[in-house]
This record gives structure tokens, sequence and C-alpha cells, in this order.
């Protein structure tokens, strides 16, 4: 499998990733930009494509909607999403310009993301939370999900009508799930019934160990890096994807950042070794706050010269097991009016 590499950019002005020398890093590597456009921004992204296009850049629009309605694609914002991305994608049509693709992330909505994240409860807190959630909204919440897949199919349909590629970013508790989808209604990301291209699952290990205040260490998350991209492996094959990270903050605001480029080199080399070859780096903002930003690039792009499987830890082991087990239950239970 041909190796690929993006980076994302959410927070950094248009003006300065369309800067030439901003753009002459990514060609140096041979990097994709996924770019963030926010309805505030959207203006920009045409003159941004063709900056990207002359450079020799591909660029992927990674879409975002307002905070109010959830900033990233779930259940319950199909319908702004799709008339948000077709926005876009009719504005680079105007200037005859084209996307490499539409990233779509699929994530809850930012509110509910920072509630679960307050008060130092961290990001296992997410395994109990959600549940009781769904449990509590269970009227009518199987047939808001059905009319929610359908909706997500018809947004990928019209992306793939233009000739643009799709490809999904996904929460990696979403890799815990059984057939029945527990964690994807949970979570409200509809990720198995629209035909997404690729399938690029979240593992950021320095959000994995500092999220957690202390229950995982470093090796914990390496640990759960391994097992998320084997299993986004095994279930998505050639269509398999990491995003590695991070570098920098983003959308929330105090997402833990690695401490060294040595940390983003292991995971490289874990990823890979692990069977994933399509890797996405969070992001291009904190790369260039953290000179040289050719060191962190370096890193990412090289292959790895140690291959590196570790050895699952018992804390990342029991964070799997815990996970897979809420997913089951709530695929086993009663989604109806």
């Amino acid at each position: 499998m041909t190796p690929r590499r993006r980076i994302w950019s959410e927070l950094l002005p248009l003006e300065v990733v369309r800067a030439p020398g901003t753009l002459a890093l990514l060609r140096r590597y041979g990097l994709e930009l996924a770019i963030a456009v926010r309805p505030q921004t959207a203006a920009g992204l045409p003159d941004l494509a063709a900056a990207c296009a002359d450079a020799g850049v591909g660029v992927a629009v990674w879409p975002m909607i307002a905070d109010e309605d959830g900033r990233w694609a779930s259940a319950g914002n199909a319908a702004a999403f799709g008339a948000f991305v077709a926005r876009l994608l009719d504005a680079l049509d105007g200037r005859g310009l084209a996307a490499a693709e539409v990233a779509v992330d699929l994530e809850p909505p930012i509110q509910d993301v920072r509630r679960a994240l307050d008060g130092g409860r961290g990001a296992i807190a997410l395994l109990g939370g959600g549940v009781r959630g769904a449990r509590a909204d269970a009227a009518g919440r199987d047939a808001r999900w059905r009319d929610a897949q359908r909706a997500y199919v018809e947004v990928a349909g019209a992306i793939h009508g233009r000739g643009v590629a799709t490809s999904a970013a996904i929460v990696p508790l979403v890799l815990a799930d059984g057939p029945a989808g527990g964690w994807e209604r949970i979570l409200g990301t509809p990720v198995s019934a629209p035909p997404w291209g690729r399938v690029s699952a979240m593992l950021y290990t320095s959000l994995f160990e500092g999220y957690s205040r202390g229950a995982l260490c470093r090796d914990d998350a390496v640990a759960l890096l391994a097992w998320g991209c084997g299993a986004a492996a095994r279930r998505f094959g050639p269509r398999a994807g990491a995003s590695v990270g991070a570098v920098g903050r983003g959308a929330l605001g105090d997402e833990p950042v690695y401490r060294s480029v040595a940390e983003l080199r292991e995971d490289v080399a874990v990823a890979v070794t692990a069977g994933v070859q399509d890797l996405a780096l969070f992001d291009l903002g904190g790369v260039l706050a953290r000179p040289p930003a050719e060191a962190w690039l370096e890193a990412f792009v090289a292959p790895p010269a140690e291959p590196r499987l570790p050895r699952a830890t018992l804390r990342a082991r029991g964070a799997v097991a815990a996970a897979a087990l809420v997913g089951r239950a709530a695929g086993r239970a009663r989604w109806s009016e």
C-alpha cells in the first residue's frame, strides 16, 4: 500500500496557510492539506484552493458548521452540514477549482464534548456519559438514527456525484463496536452506513494520556494507538487511516500536546507497523508554532527506522474492554418508540 500523508489545519487563518512559504513547506514534504473551513472563513476557500493548485499541494476541504449547530458532523445536523458542504463545493466550481476530498469530521456536538471533558473527568468518562444520555432519550431514537444514516448516505452520494472523494474522521470508541454499532448511536456519528471513501480514526496519544488526568501514561496511550490502528485495518481494510498527534491545540483550546518530536516519530512507527499507511497529523498550526517545523514534518513522513508494535498494557486492555462492553450493551438496547 502506498503511504499517504496529510496534515490538518484547524485554526490558522487561511491567508497564513496560503502563504508561499507555508505551501512550499507542505510541497517539500509531499503533504496534502486538510483545511478547516467555517461559515466565517468560507469566502477565502477559493483563493486558498487556487494557491494550493499553483503550488502543487492537494487540498481536502474540512467543513465545520457553526458551534451552535454542533460544529462537527453528527446525527442531529445532517441537513445543515450537507448544505454547507454544497455551498463550499459550489464556490470552488464557480472558480473552476476542485477539492481533492471532503473530510467529514464525525464527532458529537462540540458542546457535548466540552461538557464531557469538564471538571477533570477526562476522556474515559465518555464511556459512561454517552450511554446514560442515550438511554434517557430512548423514545424515538431508533427512527432518528435511521433518518440520520440515510441523510449522511445522501451527503456522501452528493459529494461523490461531483467527482470528489470523501473521508470520515471517527472517534476511536467506534472501533470497539460490534455489528450493532452501539458507539455510533451513542455518539451520534454515522460511520458504517454512508459510503465514505476512507475512514480515519482519531488516535491522538497526547489526548489519551493528557485527558485521562493521570489514569493513563504514555505507554498506555501508545498501546491504544496500536490497538486502534489494528482494529481500523481489520474493519476498513485499505480504506483505513489514522490521525496522530497532537502537535498543537485545536477547537477545544486545551488539547494536551506532544512533549517532543520523538513521540511523533514513535507514533508513526507504531501506526505503520500496525497496518495503517494513511496517516494525518494534527496539526499545521502546532507545527509552525513549535519550530523547527522541518523536524516535525521529517518525523511524520520518514519511513520508520525501527518498526515497532508495543505490548498491550493492562490499563490499555482495560480501557478497550470497557469500551467494547459499553458498545455491546448499547447495541443490544431497545432503540425504539
